[in-house]
């Protein structure tokens, strides 16, 4: 599997690629699927759906992994804060009990996103990855405290400063993200992404705490558990200060667009990113594609995006980004 070797240290010519949000709206097929359901979080918890979801992009593009369809809120919903999905507006979270959903354990339902996982396992070629996922606490916090999508950082971390329940459920998260991956892996996922999309708004004295800290316990546990686990630490916008506090751990790093790779050309982890999206969604990509491939010779990478892709994005484009990749090298 191109994707593990990259992150064990190879640096094969031929980069492996897949992009974030792969199986998404962009695709007519998965546009058609989604009708059948007008929940999205009943979508994530249908295997059936999630198989074929999480197939789709692979029949279509060949991309070297496949990610597992799900959502990172499935945490918040499986520990009993309801979670429904509002078109044009985002999630949105119901008002919590703290007090109870901090003692409470994790709901067993949640098992079924590991049957979806074995499912897609079986049936996704042997040289292809499947990949699993979770949110960082601090990120799927913030959604649990804001109740959704904040456009109010600032006053979130005011708050989360404050609040006398914050650092509990620091602790309840990373303990059942570190579980969520770990059974993710022990299903049949061959790499875990940590997605910590919120990173960025956390203060530069808060980010050990909030952000490094709990990273380390959960990929700690991860290969306590896994030896050998293949593991993705994506904080959008600190990918330095992410390498600089975790690189230790031997995990990859995902890079978002907004850091530029060359920065980052004294360090030997494996990298993975960062075509900016609205790129691939203009068509105006060629030459950032090749300066990632030029960067990217000689060390170990995966060629993706710097986040994930945008539903409008054409599907003509993708194809011609994947040529583009497999062409060059």
């Amino acid at each position: 599997m191109k994707i593990v070797q990259a992150l064990n240290g190879h640096t094969e010519t031929q980069k492996p690629i897949w992009i974030m949000r792969q199986a998404g709206r962009y695709l007519p097929e998965y546009r058609a699927l989604r009708k059948k359901t007008a929940n999205f979080m009943h979508f994530c918890l249908n295997q059936e759906m999630v198989v074929e979801a999480t197939l789709q992009p692979i029949v279509r593009f060949d991309f070297d992994a496949a990610i597992i369809f799900s959502d990172i809120l499935v945490i918040p919903h499986f520990l009993g804060q309801n979670v429904h999905f509002k078109e044009g507006v985002g999630p949105i979270l119901e008002h919590a009990n703290w007090q109870e959903l901090l003692q409470t354990p994790i709901h067993e339902d949640i098992h079924i996103i590991y049957e979806s996982i074995k499912n897609v396992r079986r049936e996704l070629d042997s040289q292809k990855a499947l990949i699993g996922f979770v949110g960082c606490p601090w990120t799927i916090a913030s959604y649990m405290i804001s109740e959704g999508k904040t456009n109010n950082f600032e006053g979130l971390v005011a708050l989360a400063k404050t609040w006398p329940l914050f650092d509990r459920l620091m602790e309840k998260l990373i303990a059942v993200i570190s579980d969520h991956a770990v059974r993710q892996l022990k299903s049949g996922a061959n790499v875990v992404q940590l997605f910590e999309s919120w990173a960025a708004a956390v203060p530069v004295e808060l980010q050990q705490k909030w952000l490094f800290e709990p990273t380390e316990q959960i990929i700690h546990q991860i290969q306590k558990q896994v030896p050998g686990a293949s593991i993705i630490y994506y904080g959008k916008g600190i990918a330095q200060e992410a390498i600089n506090n975790l690189q230790h751990l031997g995990v990859g790093f995902g890079v978002s667009q907004d850091t530029g790779l060359s920065t980052l050309k004294n360090t030997s982890v494996c990298l993975q990113g960062n075509l900016d999206p609205q790129k691939l969604l203009d068509g105006n990509f060629k030459g950032d594609v090749l300066n990632i491939l030029e960067f990217s010779k000689d060390r170990p990478f995966i060629v993706n995006l710097g986040h994930g892709i945008l539903p409008e994005t054409p599907v003509s484009h993708v194809e011609e980004f994947i040529d583009l990749v497999r062409s060059q090298q």
